[in-house]
C-alpha cells in the first residue's frame, strides 16, 4: 500500500516502503499549519523559504538537493534544472524538476516551475504516474500553461499544487482555473490522504485534487 499525503501548498509526503516529502514549508510563513511529517528523504526543489523548510521534518532524513541522482533500496531519484520565470531565471533564479520512483511507482515534482519546459525536459518526465504541477500562477506558471503541460506529459494523475487555499498569506489563483480545462468527471477530490495501491491506480487520467 502506497499513499500520498498534502501539508499544503507545495508540500507532499509520498510513502510505501520509503517516506519521501517534497517541498517543506514552515507553516506559519505562509499561513498554513505546519507539516507534521517524519521522512527518510527531503526534496528540495529549490531554496525560498515557502519550499525549503527541512527543520520542521521530523527524523533524520537525507535532504536532497544539488546531489540529485541516486538510488536506495526501492526508490530512484533524478533531476533536472529549469527556470522559476520566463527570464531565463534573471527574475527568481532555477528550480529542480525531479523525477522519482517508488515501489514502481513514479513521481515528478516541478516545484516553482516558471515556463513551459523544451522537449528534452518534457521527455525526462512523461508518462509518470504523478504529477506534481504548479497551477497558482504569479510565481509560476498559470493554470492555462500547466495544462499544455500536462498535455504534453501525459501523466496517469495529475495532481496541482501551488494555488489559493484558506489562509495562504501568498496571492495565487484558485485551482478551479486550471480545472476548469478538464471534463467533470475526471477530478477526482481526495480530501488529505490518499492510499493506493500500484495495481489499482485508474487506467484512464485523472486530476487528483488534494485539501488541508
Amino acid at each position: 500500500m502506497n499513499y500520498i499525503k498534502y501539508h499544503g501548498h507545495s508540500c507532499f509526503e509520498v510513502g510505501g516502503s520509503l517516506v519521501i516529502l517534497f517541498d517543506p514549508h514552515d507553516g506559519k510563513s505562509i499561513g498554513l499549519p505546519v507539516p507534521d511529517a517524519r521522512a527518510d528523504f527531503v526534496f528540495i526543489t529549490h531554496e525560498h523559504f515557502d519550499h525549503n523548510a527541512v527543520h520542521v521534518v521530523r527524523g533524520l532524513p537525507k535532504v536532497v538537493r544539488d546531489d540529485c541522482n541516486g538510488i536506495f533500496k526501492n526508490l530512484k531519484y533524478q533531476c533536472v534544472m529549469d527556470y522559476h520565470d520566463e527570464s531565463g531565471g534573471a527574475e527568481r533564479g532555477m528550480v529542480r524538476i525531479f523525477r522519482v520512483e517508488l515501489d514502481g511507482i513514479s513521481f515528478a515534482h516541478l516545484g516553482d516551475l516558471g515556463r513551459i519546459p523544451d522537449r528534452e525536459k518534457i521527455d525526462f518526465i512523461k508518462n509518470v504516474d504523478f504529477l506534481f504541477i504548479p497551477v497558482g500562477s504569479v510565481y509560476t506558471i498559470d493554470s492555462s500553461k500547466a495544462f499544455e503541460i500536462v498535455k504534453m506529459v501525459e501523466p496517469r494523475i495529475t495532481v496541482p499544487m501551488h494555488f489559493s487555499t484558506k489562509g495562504l498569506k501568498l496571492n495565487l489563483e484558485p485551482v478551479e482555473n486550471f480545472l476548469k480545462h478538464f471534463e467533470k468527471e475526471k477530478v477526482k477530490k481526495q480530501g488529505r490522504e490518499k492510499r493506493f495501491n500500484r495495481d489499482e491506480l485508474p487506467k484512464e487520467k485523472e486530476v487528483w485534487v488534494f485539501s488541508l
